[in-house]
């Protein structure tokens, strides 16, 4: 029986782009038998297993206007439902005394920009229905003290991957700790660990016991549009560069693999891989697009998703079977 796994990332505003891909499954009622998720993908993809309509779930909270208004409007009242900024916790730091240099320096410039909305019974649900799923789910978290990341997975997981990889458990405090943004400080990080995101964009290396694999990246694998012409294109192409970076040599590790077996040379039977297909973003955005979701970004991941997947070998499964047991 082949095995088939898809690979989803979270990135700022485009996390429609892997909603796309899971819309897509639904239509052709295919399901692989592993995902592997990053960030904000952890919350669609919770949303998506409990039935949810995870389009509609992404756009209700969009800002109306986009571009520039909308980024001033995230940066002064913050990201309904996801953070709010923490501007009266750091007037209040001011009162503390005796202020040395590196005081001020903080006070001044704090690390904790925002703090997360999402309550305990939220983040709970989430960890519960991923553990409860009958299909396999793997997200990341980041130590960055230690430079080390960790990969968390359910029972189904666990046993695809057969002791081949070392997963932690799916609890609150993983959940929590993994969409847990450098802007929310690092001192508060839940257990030291924050987004895995930054680590590593999509989780992709440990896949080569499948046959198939499919990566959404919510991003375009080469840079399209003009040149970065001022300071915020530059800032925009360095963020795509911390993301795309770490995305593309896990794709060469797995295409080197798959090469290698068609050769003969590597004939371990725990490398399956036969094929690896990418579905990137394959529209350009600037700076300032980070902070809506666009509802043409999940048009193109449907469109792409549907055309790989009605394209390839029948693999359907009863929707009952996805969902939490």
């Amino acid at each position: 029986m082949r095995k088939q796994a898809v690979a989803l990332g979270g990135f700022g505003g485009f996390n429609l782009h892997g909603a796309g891909v899971l819309t897509a499954l639904d239509r052709l009622e295919r399901m692989p038998d592993l995902f592997t998720v990053t960030s904000g993908q952890i919350v669609v993809l919770a949303a998506w297993l409990r039935g949810e309509d995870v389009r509609r779930l992404l756009l209700e909270h969009r800002g109306a206007s986009g571009g520039l208004l909308q980024a001033w409007q995230t940066a002064l009242f913050g990201h309904k439902g996801v953070f709010r900024p923490v501007l009266g916790e750091n007037a209040r730091r001011w009162l503390d005394v005796p202020l040395s240099p590196s005081a001020v320096l903080e006070r001044l410039m704090p690390a904790r920009q925002y703090a997360p909305v999402r309550d305990r019974d939220t983040v709970a649900e989430i960890a519960r229905t991923l553990n409860e799923a009958e299909v396999g789910v793997v997200f990341n978290t980041y130590d960055f003290r230690s430079g080390n990341g960790l990969l968390h997975g359910n029972a189904a997981a666990r046993r695809l991957m057969a002791g081949e990889v070392g997963l932690e458990d799916i609890t609150a405090d993983a959940v929590e700790s993994a969409l847990w943004l450098y802007l929310y400080g690092f001192e508060e990080a839940p257990g030291g660990l924050i987004d895995g995101a930054y680590h590593r964009s999509i989780i992709l290396s440990e896949l080569h016991g499948f046959d198939e694999v499919t990566v959404a990246a919510p991003f375009p694998v080469s840079w399209i549009g003009p040149v970065p012409r001022n300071q915020l294109e530059v800032e925009n192409w360095k963020i795509r560069q911390w993301f795309a970076n770490s995305y593309k040599a896990e794709v060469a590790r797995l295409r080197r693999v798959i090469e290698l077996m068609e050769r003969g040379t590597l004939n371990d039977p725990a490398y399956r891989i036969r094929s690896l297909t990418e579905l990137p973003l394959r529209r350009h955005y600037g700076y300032f697009d980070y902070f809506t979701e666009k509802a043409e970004v999940f048009d193109d991941a449907l469109a792409q998703a549907l055309d790989h997947f009605g394209s390839g070998p029948a693999h359907k499964q009863a929707h009952t079977q996805r969902r939490a047991g």
